[in-house]
């Protein structure tokens, strides 16, 4: 049977368009295979960063505490009445600001006012108030921080505190009467505890090396000499 030309030319055109669409398929597939991996290998937009942990050179870290002031060791010697002075327990509010060196070293400062009303006990006319004495006192420290890049970052420090009167109100039946300003060196073991990006957990314990005191008025002179233990919690706030 004769062939016509139009049957001839279509059965030439298929096998020609078969090969030309598998050759495309075949240079074009691989690059499609590899765009496709590419785009599953890159991170999702909306995967979240992941959150800073620790701290580090650079940082500010605010901290407010409730603080517990244990008098330790008290000695006095307060003359004929006999007996000895006593310096009551405190709890009080603490605030204090600590920046980063380094990842590892930190200084921190810390200033406020304290209220304290000693007394003598055991004389021989019994209990004496002394009165309310309000005192200013800034302290610095040095501290080194062992796991900076960690959540729970234990620390220790040493440092200084400076106290002075500000204001002193005896009480009745005793006259008035003055206190030095003391220079008290100091020790310090504590942790931060990472709760969150910014917000920080804080325990701290430290041992003041408080020099002799002297309460000087109306003729006489009284002299008290104790070392101060200072235990907090609270939280830190990295600004």
């Amino acid at each position: 049977m004769t062939m016509k030309p139009a049957d001839y030319r279509r059965s030439i055109a298929r096998p020609v368009r078969a090969f030309v669409l598998a050759s495309a398929f075949a240079s074009t597939g691989p690059g499609i295979a590899e765009a496709a991996d590419a785009a599953t290998a890159l991170p999702s937009a909306k995967t979240d960063a992941p959150a800073s942990t620790g701290l580090g050179a650079g940082d500010w870290l605010l901290r407010a505490r409730i603080m517990g002031l244990l008098p330790h060791g008290e000695t006095s010697d307060v003359g004929l009445i006999g007996g000895r002075i006593e310096t009551p327990d405190q709890i009080m509010p603490d605030g204090e600001m600590a920046y980063f060196l380094t990842d590892h070293v930190s200084l921190e400062v810390q200033g406020g006012i304290a209220l304290s009303k000693p007394k003598i006990v055991d004389t021989v006319v019994g209990t004496l108030e002394i009165g309310s004495i309000w005192s200013a006192a800034v302290s610095t420290l040095a501290q080194y921080h062992f796991r900076p890049e960690a959540r729970l970052n234990p620390y220790v420090g040493a440092g200084a505190s400076v106290s002075w009167p500000v204001r002193i109100d005896p009480a009745a039946g005793i006259a008035d009467f003055d206190i030095e300003r003391l220079v008290s060196p100091m020790v310090q073991v504590g942790f931060d505890y990472q709760l969150s990006d910014d917000w920080f957990a804080n325990a701290m314990a430290k041992y003041v090396f408080v020099p002799g005191q002297t309460y000087t008025g109306g003729g006489a002179s009284f002299k008290s000499d104790l070392d101060m233990v200072v235990v907090g919690v609270g939280i830190g706030y990295r600004l």
